[in-house]
């Protein structure tokens, strides 16, 4: 039986959330539950679920403290719903938290999902205010930005809930499909995002890819909404030529 939905709706609505939409009350559920008043800690379990406005999260077992503003959901994690008008579909193995400034979430244990337009394959995602890290990262692709990332770990900034810069390491992969233009794919170790100069700078043995021509480098800048790219250091470019030797 459910039990103590009032009492942990009083206590948790104040501290606990999972979006800035704080006037909203929270709701946790479950087939078992326990809480220490004095020392504030909480546990449930079996069909623990966590519902505030639009955004739900279900787990096998939760635990945390009140007084400490933290937060454990463990066991087939499943958040779903929308926020900020952005369908939500995320699951993993594991999602802690800290509700005090700066709030922080950790997402661990195949991670895979959609937010809005993005798509997420991650065995780790961290977000500590407006700052996230991720490895590795098997897949990030935004639909609206028209681009595809892999690499061995990532971590950036966000500003006003969009990547607004990021650094990848390792086996660097970026996939451009722009709305004009011929679809380009980038390789190198490292590449360092930034929208507010509208760049992606590539370092590390470098090949970028397009359906005629190669370009090899030690580094390239790549300009996304220009569909362009820049090379220095030992820059090689490559025409594919058909049968009659003319450039495809």
């Amino acid at each position: 039986m459910k039990f103590f939905r009032c009492v942990f709706l009083g206590l948790l609505a104040v501290s606990l959330a999972f979006s800035p939409l704080h006037a909203q009350d929270l709701e946790l559920t479950s087939d078992k539950m326990r809480y220490d008043s004095e020392s504030g800690d909480f546990w449930a379990e079996k069909n623990v679920k966590v519902t505030r406005g639009t955004l739900i999260a279900t787990s096998e077992i939760a635990d945390g403290n009140v007084n400490a503003q933290k937060f454990s959901m463990k066991g087939k994690v499943h958040v779903f719903g929308s926020w900020e008008k952005d369908k939500v579909d995320m699951t993993g193995d594991s999602l802690s938290g800290v509700f005090s400034e700066p709030r922080e979430y950790v997402f661990e244990g195949k991670v895979k999902g959609y937010w809005g337009p993005r798509e997420v394959d991650v065995d780790i995602l961290r977000m500590k205010g407006d700052r996230f890290w991720g490895s590795p990262v098997r897949k990030y692709a935004d639909k609206n930005e028209g681009y595809v990332l892999f690499c061995d770990s990532v971590e950036g900034k966000l500003a006003n809930g969009v990547i607004d810069e990021f650094i990848a390491d390792g086996n660097v992969v970026f996939r451009s499909s722009p709305k004009k233009g011929e679809p380009t794919e980038i390789r190198g170790a490292k590449a360092v995002y930034s929208k507010a100069r509208g760049t992606l700078v590539v370092t590390g043995k470098v090949t970028a890819i397009q359906p005629s021509r190669t370009l090899n480098a030690d580094t390239l800048i790549f300009f996304p909404e220009k569909n362009r790219v820049e090379a220095t250091g030992k820059p090689r470019l490559i025409f594919k030529m058909d049968e009659g030797g003319k450039k495809k």
